[in-house]
């Protein structure tokens, strides 16, 4: 079993306190996702804490670089900072054709 925050970093532990009838939701849940009625199962407070389950199959397919944020942030920086370099040039090359 593995727990993870929401950007799929682990947790040593997590504490769920659940009454009767939500133990009850949460296990009708849970055999709704083994047998494959249900992608993943989602416990959600209004305004509060949330429980996401899902099973490990679904879980592995998706790339833990994909969750990550760097893998396209990088190389928007980057095509950022060429475009910023090219005005940058533009504008020095545009001012020396002022001065002479």
């Amino acid at each position: 079993m593995k727990i993870e925050d929401q950007r799929g970093n682990p947790l040593p532990e997590a504490t769920v306190s659940v009454g009767d009838e939500e133990i009850i939701d949460l296990l009708q849940g849970l055999a709704d996702v083994i047998e494959g009625k249900r992608d993943h199962l989602h416990f959600n407070q209004l305004g509060g804490p949330q429980l996401v389950v899902r099973h490990e199959s679904e879980g592995q397919s998706e790339e833990p670089l994909r969750r990550q944020m760097d893998w396209w942030l990088g190389p928007l920086v980057l095509f950022g900072a060429v475009f910023v370099l090219i005005g940058l040039v533009t504008v020095v090359r545009w001012a020396i054709g002022l001065v002479l």
